[in-house]
């Protein structure tokens, strides 16, 4: 057995669905702790939910549900959505689990000399749920979410944060892996050199929280109550024993927009009481959804995550460690997205799969001896390179370089095949038949246990179609890597299914249709209907006259303020325009409305209007609507609903 590896990523906000930024996080957490497994190590894997935010609060408000009813039902969700993504965490901790508030209580007591009664006045961005200081605001708004914060002022408890400001520094310059990559550790020394103020750590006039140990008339601030999980996950407060054995954290895995928490508040809490920091603080960058269409021939637009419903969740996987370079953001466009499955894994990969496996049934009755023994440099010695570079950009965080590197293995046994005809050998010489397609499936197990922390559920039907199978932990790399090891005297080979079959447009069009529940709809009365949609068989003068809605079914209504950050005409159409929402808590979507001949695009920008939240999405032009905008309608004439107040997204209307 080799070496403890604790790895963690942020937990989430519940207020919503997880989208491809939050998967990406999670995905390349997945990984590394796969690859430790891999290599022997006793792997602790930490993902879970933050359910003491405001935004919850609010979320389950607007569903007329009880907070905690609602963070218990949105468990589902996320792990249902983690599952599908062939993520596997060894705990789901969760911010109102009992183990979790002992644990907390338990640091706010090793903290209580650091903390202090006083008067909070400051600016409060209530979707980040984070304080910001003028100097960090831009244009007066919240660097993420580019909306005017809420003026706070009341009385609260403060954790003396420019206490710790040059022992942070100078940890941070005695351990340069503490913050990663490098442009990450740049950020917060300057951040830190510019000057560190003292933080409020609790909010007054809301029980929805943890609280505060010396005066449960507040509770503790989000922020803090969320990343004190990575020490209650594994038994702060509650098994010290357990807590001895896993921490410091190996690694937490966090998006470059909340360094600021993890890498200065988080360290200076952990100095403050005692306990060592973690060994490495990974900043990822962010995933940038360009939208181009999946379908030139139907026009079908469709969001990143659905990818794993069609092409299977190894494909997504693949793509997002693929491309890019771990630490900075990556652009997910279909079009890239399916040249890299295209060329890389349905070619290169899978077509070796499919033509090996083929030739030893067709040529050797799909039986064969373990001729490791006799096997030449052609792949043996390209497996030692390929494997020695995997490990190292692997422990290094380097994903896309340890890909990289394992399909030269891929695309030398293709050409290997090429070089000997195994259908010529298979008329002239048996013997050396059998070697090269030993050799070749020995290369494909190379690849298929390489590829297993990143595409774990495609390299496990690989291995099945070898019949093998693989245990990770039981070994070690070198040990699972030997050249050969892994057969016995014979081998059986059935070959399977296509691993990555081939789509064309058609059938992704049909295919993303049928996932995203598509079907022709009619653009409601408050977005115009479309051009060329059939028109609606009720009059609107009429609609639901005499009719009346319980109060029950307006509560069902999940009516929102949104921020419009993009809008542009649809091409070919004089009436729609497609839109970017921001919902607030990191939700962004997309809407078209026909409101084009009353509004100009470009003067939508920065406009917060009232949207239908829980809408089913509808198709309208090939493009989907993920929410409903709401207008008034006098003749042909619309008028936005628009809020009075500068209110934040994702503010509940009622």
């Amino acid at each position: 057995m080799g070496s403890k590896y604790y790895i963690t990523t942020a937990i989430d906000y519940v207020n919503s669905a997880p989208h491809i930024g939050t998967a990406y996080e999670k995905i390349s957490a997945d990984v590394f702790a796969r690859f430790h497994r891999l290599i022997g190590d006793e792997v602790f894997f930490l993902m879970g939910n933050d359910e003491h935010s405001l935004n919850v609060l609010r979320a389950a408000a607007a569903k007329g549900m009880d907070p905690q009813a609602y963070t218990d039902e949105m468990e589902g969700v996320f792990r249902g959505i983690w599952d599908k993504l062939e993520i596997e965490f060894d705990r789901f901790i969760r911010t109102t689990e009992p183990d979790h508030v002992r644990g907390l209580s338990t640091l706010f007591r090793a903290l209580e000399d650091d903390i202090y009664q006083g008067h909070y006045e400051g600016h409060y961005c209530e979707s980040c749920e984070a304080f910001y200081q003028e100097k960090d605001l831009v244009d007066g708004c919240c660097p993420t979410h580019g909306t005017k914060p809420a003026w706070i002022k009341e009385e609260n408890y403060f954790f003396r944060l420019s206490k710790y400001a040059d022992r942070l520094l100078a940890h941070i310059e005695e351990h340069p892996d503490f913050i990663r990559p490098e442009s990450r550790r740049n950020e917060i020394v300057q951040l830190i050199k510019g000057g560190l103020e003292d933080i409020s750590i609790t909010r007054a006039g809301t029980d929805w929280g943890v609280p505060l140990p010396m005066d449960e008339s507040q509770v503790i601030y989000v922020w803090v109550d969320a990343l004190t999980n990575y020490a209650t996950g594994i038994g702060y407060g509650y098994d010290d024993e357990r807590f001895a054995k896993w921490w410091p954290a190996d690694a937490h895995i966090i998006g470059k927009d909340i360094t600021r928490f993890h890498c200065v508040i988080w360290p200076s809490m952990l100095m403050a009481a005692g306990i060592e920091l973690p060994k490495t603080i990974y900043g990822h960058g962010f995933v940038y959804f360009k939208g181009q269409k999946l379908s030139k021939s139907r026009g079908v637009t469709v969001d990143p995550l659905e990818a794993a419903d069609v092409f299977g969740p190894s494909a997504l996987r693949y793509f997002l460690m693929r491309e890019g370079t771990y630490g900075r953001d990556v652009d997910f466009t279909w079009e890239q997205f399916r040249s890299r499955y295209d060329s890389e894994l349905a070619n290169d990969l899978g077509n070796l799969v499919s033509r090996t496996t083929a030739m030893v049934g067709k040529f050797l009755g799909g039986e064969l001896r373990n001729l490791s023994s006799g096997s030449g440099d052609a792949l043996r010695s390209l497996s030692a390179d390929v494997r020695a570079t995997v490990e190292t950009e692997m422990l290094a965080y380097a994903p896309q370089a340890a890909l990289a590197k394992t399909w030269e293995l891929v695309r030398r046994a293709n050409s290997f095949i090429e070089e000997e005809k195994p259908w010529v050998l298979a008329k002239e010489d048996r013997g050396r038949l059998e070697q090269v397609l030993f050799d070749v499936l020995e290369a494909i197990r190379q690849v298929a246990v390489l590829a297993w922390p990143v595409m774990p559920g495609k390299s496990e039907a690989i291995l099945r179609e070898l019949g093998l199978t693989l245990e990770p932990g039981g070994a070690t790399l070198d040990e699972l890597l030997a050249w050969g090891s892994e057969w016995g005297d014979a081998i059986s080979v059935a070959k399977g299914e296509p691993v990555f079959p081939k789509y064309t447009d058609e059938d992704l069009a049909a295919k993303f249709d049928i996932v995203s529940g598509a079907t022709t709809a009619t653009a409601p009365r408050t977005e115009a209907a479309p051009e060329g949609a059939p028109a609606d068989d009720t009059d609107s003068t009429d609609k639901g006259a005499g009719k009346m809605m319980t109060f029950q079914q307006f509560q069902e209504l999940d009516l929102k303020l949104a921020k419009i950050i993009e809008a542009g005409k649809v091409e070919g159409t004089s009436k729609l325009i497609k839109m970017r929402v921001d919902l607030g808590g990191n939700d962004v979507r997309q809407m078209v409305a026909g409101i084009a001949e009353d509004y100009a695009a470009d003067d939508l920008v920065g406009k917060t209007i009232v949207v239908v939240a829980n809408l089913e999405p509808a198709k309208i032009r090939g493009i989907e609507s993920q929410a409903m905008l709401l207008a008034a309608v006098d003749g042909g004439s619309i008028a936005l609903v628009v809020p009075e107040k500068d209110l934040p997204p994702g503010t509940g209307v009622s």
